[in-house]
């Protein structure tokens, strides 16, 4: 048993084939997303601002910037798709990138071209999508792309019966189903008490109205703290060991 142990773990450092892992983060404004963001290793981590806003902790400022080599404000598809590849390649001490506001990439083009006639423009954007996902796919293995996203309703008759990935429309819907492309995505949850403190805490499994997901025993409670370092370490723990 011992020797089949062994022999496993051989199989799976040496001969597997790993990619880099891309983790959804969706969330509604002022639910604790960017702000797990503190919990990182600026020295490790690279932030994509694409809606180019202040991160809302403390210091943010000095620990991501131009000067450091972690930090640039872009919302162009096809740029970022670049970006991503050249921290891979040129940036080995980079362990994770983080896309604030992905969805803006989306609503920008669309509004850059909302004087364009006809369905081309949908699949235009939705083929740069499924690129931008494929090629993060490619990056090397020791690195995590998380995608923060803003949700969007999914009504029946009126009545909310869940959440899905915010995008630009029903045209680009139908392009293009984003969770379909995470194996992990988790959802931002905040618990209000009667005294008015909160509870901020990422959702990692399907609860409630949420559709978050993640691999089977990758998280054991269904509720953990917004803290996106404890989930890199569980993610490095669940394909590691």
């Amino acid at each position: 048993m011992e020797i089949q142990a062994k022999f496993r773990k051989f199989v799976k450092k040496n001969i597997t084939i790993m990619a880099s892992k891309l983790v959804g983060i969706v969330g509604a404004t002022g639910t604790g997303k960017s702000t797990s963001i503190k919990f990182l290793d600026s020295k490790e981590t690279y932030i994509i601002n694409t809606a180019k806003k202040e991160l809302p902790f403390k210091g943010a400022d000095k620990l991501y910037n131009a000067e450091n080599k972690n930090y640039k404000e872009v919302d162009e598809i096809t740029e970022i798709t670049r970006l991503l590849k050249t921290i891979s390649e040129k940036a080995p001490h980079i362990k994770n990138i983080i896309v604030e506001d992905s969805n803006y990439m989306m609503a920008f083009r669309m509004a850059e071209k909302a004087t364009e006639v006809g369905f081309t423009k949908f699949t235009v954007m939705a083929k740069d999508m499924v690129d931008l996902f494929r090629e993060a796919r490619k990056l090397r293995d020791d690195l995590k792309v998380f995608y923060f996203s803003h949700p969007e309703t999914v009504e029946d008759s009126g009545e909310i019966v869940g959440y899905k990935m915010k995008t630009s429309g029903k045209m680009l819907d139908n392009q293009i189903n984003l969770e379909g492309l995470f194996s992990i995505c988790l959802y931002t949850h905040v618990d209000e008490a009667k005294d008015g403190t909160a509870n901020y805490s990422f959702i990692t499994n399907r609860y409630k109205k949420y559709p978050a997901k993640s691999p089977e025993g990758m998280f054991t409670d269904i509720k953990i703290p917004n803290n996106l370092q404890m989930v890199v370490d569980t993610i490095d723990g669940y394909y590691n060991s």
